[in-house]
């Protein structure tokens, strides 16, 4: 195995992380602000970042061979000594960017589920009025919301 390519390609995975992990920040600041145009906006940036981290994990699996189906663990721990602390700092940042990428994840996901659930909530039933002026609850399903549309 060739370390020193092994050493350059995670440089570049790390920067890449480093940069997705902005983006999500980003992203996040977004959904907390509720500015949806941008975040609509955002979906192609999104969409290239996915497309470099597959094309990355192409090269990795490319310039690892048959070793493959190791980690990183295993890789650092079996490089020869003058290595191992390169490639270990390496796996340490790593394993940290995507941990944190996940992290803004599921924090997005619990505000936008939040969001849904008060939207639901909401339109979960409407004040309508009979033919005598008198407040009436009915359920806000699609036909009901659009059956005098």
């Amino acid at each position: 195995m060739d370390y020193n390519a092994l050493i350059a390609f995670f440089d570049e995975y790390n920067a890449h992380y480093k940069s997705f992990l902005k983006f999500e920040y980003s992203k996040l600041d977004m959904i907390n602000k509720d500015e949806i145009e941008k975040l609509s906006a955002s979906l192609s940036s999104e969409q290239a970042f996915i497309m470099k981290t597959n094309s990355l994990e192409k090269q990795r699996l490319a310039l690892l061979g048959s070793d493959n189906s190791k980690t990183f663990e295993q890789i650092v721990n079996d490089a020869p000594d003058e290595y191992k602390a390169r490639l270990d700092e390496q796996r340490r940042t790593l394993s940290e960017l995507i941990y944190k990428i996940k992290e803004i994840n599921d924090t997005a996901n619990i505000i936008v589920s939040e969001r849904l659930k008060k939207i639901r909530s909401v339109t979960g039933e409407l004040d309508t009025y009979n033919i005598n002026g008198s407040v009436r609850k009915e359920s806000a399903s699609a036909s009901t919301m659009f059956k005098n549309a």
